[in-house]
């Protein structure tokens, strides 16, 4: 009791009830916005009906022991938005809360004057160019008509988005190369290779037939820096790699918009951030995701020191938002939704980070960099999929799988062993994905054997000096073939 009581005299371990913003706003009388509010949990939907009971609305902290509520201020106004319950993870509001708000319905379709007047704003000087102006309006509504029909983007935010990337890019090689640079990432960048086809020579006729692809990175990096790391020195840059760092270097121009990668498992999507970082001379940071991530290995949590205080510790996305770091969230399709929902601010134009344990908005340091990346929902079992609203905060870059030439070239360079044998074990991984149909222990194609168990292989063969035919299959059956259970599926491999 001594104890406790010095800890108390000493500022240690003094817990006190600090009022929420939404709180201070009823009390002082602003304004107040509920963005994605039908995402919110019931519980906290039911608190709110009492603040929506008209001019004398209050609302009742029991938390802090209180009897009579809190009334809200004559100035006091309440806003929300939500995107509609046919959209992923969002769902309708209960009635007894929905009928206390007068509803607005705010529909995506533009006509074309609308659509005009939006492009002329973006464009300044050139928007009376009739012809340029047109053009970019028939370009999305085609984009639109394909979106609905087989691909799969917001059109409205990418044609914002691609509009004000090519008047920022404008100095780097020309507005025609600026503007096909804009509309190349976010109507081109996220497509696998047969939409991209279809999408591509749209861009080219109706946008700009000048291409800036190819031109080096550190026009879009600046200086880079040489770099000692190990990491660097071993990466291998094959003819796919350089496409996706062309992609990524252009993404990062701007130092504004969250990209997002999306492909298979060990298709490299983490390697080019992390390459791209290396030689930008920035520092890379990365979170894993997974079904119990917790928002405190995000955000940070309290703990005691040495003397019985508690210390706020900050976790890793508050450093790297401060200290303007490149941070990678990988598997963020498994992460849980209260995780996801916590980024959006982040994610905005603002790019701010609430912590609600410090009752504190950082503003993202300007070298600061989101990066996500996630496997295939329909594809891979646990991964959810991403709303459309909130995938569309996000420049998304396709990842497609290594093709094969690469993978055996990948593997000579980085694992050190001989081109025939790296051949033979593409081989191997060819023959077990098409097994896949016949037997259940390579259901799916990447169940058992991804290009990563190749570079495991390859290191196993090298580390034990291997120098056989012989030994490369001993080394192989080891690592793949002694996961499974039955036999019979290890006799198939």
């Amino acid at each position: 009791m001594e104890k406790i009581r010095q800890q108390i005299c000493s500022g240690g371990m003094v817990f006190a009830f600090v009022e929420g913003t939404f709180v201070t706003v009823l009390r002082e009388g602003h304004w107040v916005l509920l963005d994605e509010v039908n995402l919110a949990p019931p519980e906290i939907l039911g608190r709110l009906i009492g603040v929506l009971e008209g001019v004398r609305g209050s609302l009742c902290l029991a938390e802090r022991g209180d009897v009579m509520g809190i009334p809200r201020h004559s100035n006091f106004r309440l806003f929300a938005c939500m995107n509609p319950a046919t959209d992923a993870g969002k769902r309708d509001l209960p009635f007894s809360f929905r009928s206390r708000f007068t509803e607005y319905a705010v529909d995506d379709d533009l006509c074309d004057d609308d659509l005009e007047i939006f492009a002329r704003r973006f464009l300044g000087g050139r928007g009376s160019d009739s012809k340029l102006v047109g053009n970019i309006v028939s370009f999305y509504k085609e984009a639109k008509r394909l979106s609905e029909e087989c691909l799969q983007y917001g059109a409205k935010r990418s044609l914002y988005r691609a509009l004000e990337y090519a008047i920022i890019a404008e100095g780097i090689g020309g507005f025609q190369k600026a503007l096909y640079d804009g509309f190349s990432m976010f109507f081109l960048s996220l497509l696998d290779a047969s939409s991209a086809k279809i999408m591509n020579p749209i861009i080219l006729q109706r946008i700009s037939r000048e291409s800036s692809r190819g031109q080096p990175l550190q026009r879009y990096l600046g200086e880079l820096k040489g770099s000692s790391d190990e990491f660097v020195g071993k990466y291998v840059k094959t003819k796919s790699v350089i496409e996706h760092l062309d992609h990524l270097a252009h993404a990062i121009f701007i130092k504004k918009y969250p990209v997002l990668l999306q492909g298979p498992t060990s298709s490299g999507k983490t390697s080019l951030v992390k390459y791209l970082a290396a030689i930008s001379g920035n520092k890379f940071v990365r979170i894993n995701n997974h079904e119990q991530t917790d928002l405190q290995e995000y955000l940070g949590s309290y703990m005691t020191d040495s003397s019985g205080k508690l210390i706020f510790h900050e976790g890793a996305l508050v450093k790297a938002v401060r200290d303007g770091h490149w941070i990678v969230l990988d598997e963020l399709n498994l992460a849980p939704s209260d995780v996801l929902e916590a980024l959006n601010r982040l994610l905005d134009d603002n790019r701010e980070l609430f912590v609600p344990e410090l009752q504190k908005t950082i503003s993202a340091h300007p070298n600061f960099m989101l990066f996500a990346t996630q496997n295939p929902p329909a594809l891979y079992g646990g991964r959810k999929i991403l709303s459309r609203a909130f995938r569309n905060r996000f420049v998304e870059i396709h990842v497609d799988e290594i093709p094969e030439d690469e993978l055996s070239e990948i593997l000579t360079e980085k694992c050190l062993i001989a081109k025939s044998y790296a051949t033979k074990m593409v081989e191997v991984m060819k023959d077990l994905q098409r097994d896949r149909q016949s037997s259940k222990a390579f259901a799916g194609k990447h169940k058992y054997i991804t290009p990563r168990d190749l570079f495991r292989w390859a290191d196993r063969f090298r580390t034990y000096e291997g120098k056989s035919n012989e030994e490369l299959a001993r080394e192989g059956y080891y690592l793949l073939a002694e996961r499974l259970r039955d036999d019979t599926e290890k006799l198939s491999c």
